[in-house]
């Protein structure tokens, strides 16, 4: 069934279709990379090695049982390891191993590559007008009452796409 005029679906709906398509992209170009499913992660500590948890969920807006998940997924698989603070035992700082650090570059640079596939065909100042309005937009909705939602960061299921 085709839709036959202009149907307008709400904002979150195409956040959420834009991060469909670009999670796909991602994990297409990041099959061989043993952290699977938490890029974003890996890429927040390349630019944020050695933060606490705490900082790593507050800037990602992942949940705090979900990050020891999180970690504890990226330790086993000799990603990132976990010292505690010694003047505060209930404070982790997560930093990248070699293995990590090498696995993070491949990260990063996929990311930038995709960003610049994304944008080919967008002008600067209108890029820069997208990444202010979604600041704007995420800052909006944090000040609205809303319940605190968990997302699930189970493995990713991959289908082939012909």
């Amino acid at each position: 069934m085709s839709v036959k005029k202009e149907y307008t679906i709400p904002i979150g709906t195409k956040a959420l279709i834009l991060s469909k398509y670009y999670y796909g992209v991602l994990s297409k170009s990041l099959e061989n990379i043993d952290s699977e499913r938490y890029f974003s992660i890996l890429y927040f500590l390349n630019e944020n090695n050695g933060c606490n948890q705490q900082c790593i969920c507050n800037n990602l807006a992942i949940d705090k049982t979900a990050m020891v998940k999180v970690i504890d997924y990226l330790i086993k698989n000799n990603m990132v390891e976990r010292d505690i603070n010694p003047n505060d035992r209930r404070e982790h700082f997560i930093k990248l191993t070699k293995k990590g650090q090498k696995q993070t570059e491949e990260v990063v640079k996929a990311f930038k590559a995709i960003d610049n596939k994304m944008f080919s065909n967008i002008s600067k100042e209108d890029q820069d007008i997208f990444i202010k309005v979604l600041s704007k937009l995420s800052s909006n909705l944090k000040e609205l009452p809303a319940n605190d939602l968990f997302f699930n960061y189970k493995k990713t299921v991959r289908t082939s796409k012909k």
